[in-house]
């Protein structure tokens, strides 16, 4: 009942006698203000303003002092802004006081509210320009390495060409069981380079035989046994070792090499000349599979022309023959899907009037085939180049093929 009469009842004027009594009980007591509350039956009234802090009365004479030593205001804060004349609006709820509204002008421009320059990019970051020259040839990273010295220096770094000879050579990554060696006594940007520019066997000896070749990729020697086949297909028995590769191939047709260095091999084709007739004359020609380890081609001794290829025999097909195809298998994986994929000739030979080679290639082993156009006889030599100064070690090997 109280407050609905609080409600009805007007507003009181205050007489001069109280007004003081308030103002003296107010400067005693030091009641923080009650802020101002926003009416939420009226949507348009602004929000309010946080209360201000009533500052405390001074001496008389101490503020005398301060205006005489303070400037004109005119003159220090220059010209004000023009305000528009505020207008009231009245509460729809007595009791409760009413609101202020006014055109607020626009804000001056401040420091804080111009857009600042970001961190300058750092073009020269070792990690981005890593992950960048991995998707780059070798070409194009030699011709970076030239444009300035820390490009240089970045592509000094061996995992970017280790990187760019894996992916280049085909060589699985995802293969646990089938980890990729490091190179003994090379780093992998001198591996590159001799993998990659152009150079074959026959560019150290034979050279006028040569016609043509073309690179079939590399394949990983986990183990030091190597198996050579003149056809595609895997032998039923093997002679025991001690008897040798010559009667193991001229009874099979292949071969058991227990000796070989271990590491990533390098397979290609070469076309050469028939040997057997002039060579101003013969337009015949033979196919060559050559597989031979990533670092031969770095050793002085075989450059110079010391290590030979040695024959280890030959083997000799009659009858009708379609295709004439050679095989070097890693033996430790001989029972692999890698090795049923290269025995399944025809879901990868060519077609029959296509007389061209064609390798195929799998992470441990590589094979050849040419379809032959006449039906003569067949003649398999195998060879085999020896690192003396390491126990012989076999390092490259070769399947040539002619018809006779």
């Amino acid at each position: 009942m109280g407050k609905a009469i609080s409600l009805l009842r007007p507003q009181q004027p205050h007489t001069e006698g109280e007004s003081e009594r308030r103002e003296g009980m107010g400067m005693e007591l030091r009641k923080r203000p009650r802020p101002r509350r926003l009416d939420p039956d009226f949507v348009s009234s602004p929000p309010p303003t946080p209360p201000r802090k009533r500052a405390r009365k001074q001496p008389a004479t101490k503020k005398l002092q301060q205006a005489a030593v303070k400037e004109p205001a005119t003159a220090r804060e220059g010209p004000r802004r023009i305000r528009c004349a505020r207008a009231g609006i009245g509460s729809p709820v007595a009791g409760l006081e009413p609101s202020r509204c006014c055109q607020h002008a626009a804000p001056r421009s401040r420091s804080s509210f111009i857009v600042r320059s970001r961190v300058p990019f750092n073009w020269y970051e070792p990690d981005i320009w890593t992950e960048v020259a991995k998707h780059l040839h070798g070409i194009h990273l030699a011709c970076l390495a030239r444009t300035c010295r820390w490009f240089r220096r970045l592509l000094a770094d061996d995992s970017i060409w280790r990187y760019a000879f894996i992916r280049d050579l085909s060589l699985p990554t995802g293969d646990r069981r089938l980890l990729i060696p490091r190179p003994r006594h090379r780093s992998w940007r001198h591996l590159y380079a001799t993998a990659f520019d152009n150079t074959h066997a026959y560019c150290f000896r034979q050279r006028e035989k040569h016609i043509d070749w073309i690179r079939i990729g590399g394949f990983i020697m986990d183990t030091s046994k190597l198996l050579l086949t003149g056809t595609l297909a895997l032998p039923r028995w093997m002679p025991p070792a001690d008897d040798g590769p010559r009667i193991s191939i001229e009874m099979t047709g292949s071969c058991l090499l227990t000796n070989a260095r271990r590491g990533i091999w390098i397979a290609d084709i070469n076309i050469v000349r028939c040997p057997v007739c002039n060579i101003n004359n013969c337009k015949g020609t033979m196919q060559v599979l050559d597989a031979r380890h990533c670092e031969l081609y770095l050793e002085e001794k075989f450059r110079d022309g010391t290590w030979e290829y040695e024959e280890l025999g030959h083997y000799i097909i009659d009858g009708k023959l379609d295709t004439a195809a050679a095989a070097i298998f890693n033996l430790n994986h001989i029972n692999s899907t890698h090795v049923a994929n290269i025995l399944n000739a025809k879901s990868w030979i060519r077609r029959r009037h296509d007389l061209l080679p064609k390798g195929r290639l799998t992470p441990v082993a590589v094979a050849l085939n040419s379809n032959l156009k006449s039906k003569d006889r067949l003649l398999s030599k195998f060879q085999a180049m020896r690192d003396m100064s390491r126990d012989g070690e076999i390092v490259s090997v070769r399947i040539t093929q002619q018809l006779l």
